[in-house]
């Protein structure tokens, strides 16, 4: 035992060693001794992989290049720390909505440069919103809103919407929304994704493949400079080797994009056991359910007493506190129950498990036990799989035989949007901190052959309510309107709504000032240092 003792302390002197090591081949041009020597003005970040865009032209809500892109570069307006709750201006000083909706006029902050020495003035928003509207797949709908974009002087901008849209200025705080330096763009090309060049609290140093993305600290930020001198982002691609270096400290943070689709059970506990490193975990806007194809009339799950015995069946319970090891909240509706529209309501309303009234509601429908046969669809990866066998097991205790199959994303989503099932496990993982995240593309009836939605079947009375309260420009009207939505859905169980992933970070404790967003998932580290 002595001897396993000094063997964990040699590992884990290696383990640091070899972090100094890895920080000492890094392209840190000629003060990066003293930088080494100075471990609190560095910041190291395990992500899992590379960034698969630094641009926010091209970006389509990749984790970690999102996360980059946030600390490089400003958006017009952010979700205000500590809660993340409501907007607040960034590169904007200030904004009017006018009565109608329809128009926004944002007035900039004076004085505010990119890293390259140019000026972000209103030609420079024009030019990234009117780039990414053409560059990005992603934001294709949501900018698709927009009619145009005016500069009125140096220092104001108007966009005008083709209809009013309450969620659009959460759709502006988006890290695909950000604003670019034109002069860069000319400058770097198609290449500009590999040399981006911001506002923001970090400036691009240096990437390597598989290895590394290396950040400096932007000395004329316009909130300040940030406390870190230097933002390293690892690659580290297995989950026991990002825990071991931040246990012997060759990284500072375990990025949470690692989590979102695995269950971190083992390191959650083995982690909290140690004095050194803290465990946050974040409630999130991400919703995972069990969808029903609701626009296929010849399923099985068409007939209202089926998808009721299929959410009666579930041990919401068993299924959160013991698959997913109370890493997650129940969610009762199409809203997590943290998101501001929320209906309070909806926690009485909700299904519970009862699986003796699952099996009278399958009888009443015609399926005696063995009778009724699904199989249930869903992506790779240990999270689906964990909880597919889990409400496997349920299903079959009341008599319903469910064959899982787990595919890749290509195949999964291309089934999906065509309707090819019956029953589906997957979720909604929203980019912005908004009601209309969820609900207008997930059950708008004329969007339900558009993409992977709830293929809602036509409802004019429901469609109406939803883009009466997308439209919306009053807050208190609008969480009445999703009040009556999330009511209207709950009673069609159009899914089995099952649980909402937290968001988890480890860190150590060394690193202070850390908030961590839910919508998106994302971390900004200007106002992080170590202490």
């Amino acid at each position: 035992m002595k001897r396993r003792r000094r063997r964990t302390r040699r590992l884990g002197g290696a383990l640091l060693r070899l972090g100094t090591a890895w920080l000492a081949i890094l392209p840190l041009g000629p003060s990066a001794e003293a930088r080494i020597s100075e471990p609190r003005d560095t910041l190291v970040v395990a992500v899992p992989s590379d960034p698969s865009s630094l641009d926010p032209g091209t970006n389509t809500a990749e984790p970690i290049g999102s996360e980059i892109i946030l600390n490089v570069f400003d958006t017009l307006v952010a979700w205000a720390p500590p809660t993340f709750q409501r907007l607040e201006g960034r590169l904007a000083s200030g904004w009017t909505v006018s009565a109608d909706g329809r128009l926004l006029t944002f007035a900039l902050r004076p004085d505010v440069r990119f890293q390259d020495g140019t000026p972000c003035d209103a030609a420079a928003v024009k030019f990234s919103i009117e780039r990414t509207q053409k560059l990005n797949p992603f934001m294709r709908q949501s900018f698709g809103l927009i009619a145009s974009v005016a500069v009125l002087d140096p220092l104001h901008v108007a966009i005008r919407l083709t209809a009013p849209t309450s969620a659009f200025l959460s759709l502006l705080a988006q890290p695909q929304a950000a604003i670019v330096s034109p002069a860069a763009v000319a400058r770097y090309g198609a290449s500009f994704e590999r040399h981006p060049v911001g506002t923001g609290a970090f400036s691009f140093r240096s990437y390597s493949a598989d290895t590394s993305v290396v950040l400096d600290r932007n000395p004329g930020y316009f909130r300040g400079p940030a406390k870190l001198e230097r933002l390293i982002y690892r690659v580290i691609p297995d989950a026991s080797t990002r825990r071991l270096e931040l246990k012997y400290g060759g990284i500072d943070i375990g990025h949470q994009s690692g989590q979102l689709s695995s269950i971190p059970g083992e390191e959650v506990a083995s982690l909290r056991r140690d004095p050194n490193i803290d465990v946050i975990e974040v409630q999130s806007q991400i919703v995972r359910q069990l969808d029903f194809n609701n626009n296929r009339v010849d399923s099985p799950v068409h007939d209202l007493r089926v998808r009721q015995a299929l959410a009666a069946a579930v041990d919401y319970r068993g299924l959160i506190d013991g698959v997913l090891v109370g890493l997650a909240d129940r969610v009762y509706g199409p809203l997590p129950s943290n998101n501001w529209a929320f209906d309070e309501g909806l926690r009485s309303a909700a299904p519970t498990y009862d699986p003796a009234r699952a099996r009278r509601l399958l009888a009443e429908a015609g399926y005696p036990p063995g009778r009724l046969r699904l199989t249930l669809y869903t992506f790779q990866g240990s999270l689906w799989a964990s909880v597919a066998t889990f409400l496997q097991a349920d299903f079959a205790d009341v008599g319903i035989d469910v064959t899982v199959r787990q595919t890749e994303f290509p195949s999964f989503r291309a089934l999906h949007v065509a309707g090819r099932f019956d029953i589906a496990l997957e979720g909604r993982q929203p980019w912005y901190n908004d009601p209309d995240a969820h609900i207008t593309v997930g059950y708008l009836s004329m969007l339900a052959d558009a993409s992977m939605t709830f293929r809602m079947p036509t409802d004019p009375l429901l469609d109406a309510l939803i883009l009466e309260a997308q439209s919306s420009v009053d807050d208190a009207s609008r969480k009445r309107l999703y009040g009556r939505i999330q009511q209207t859905l709950v009673a069609r169980v159009p899914a089995v709504y099952l649980f909402s992933n937290r968001v988890v970070v480890f860190k150590r404790k060394a690193v202070q000032g850390l908030l961590v967003g839910s919508a998106p998932p994302l971390s900004e580290y200007w106002s992080v240092y170590k202490r």
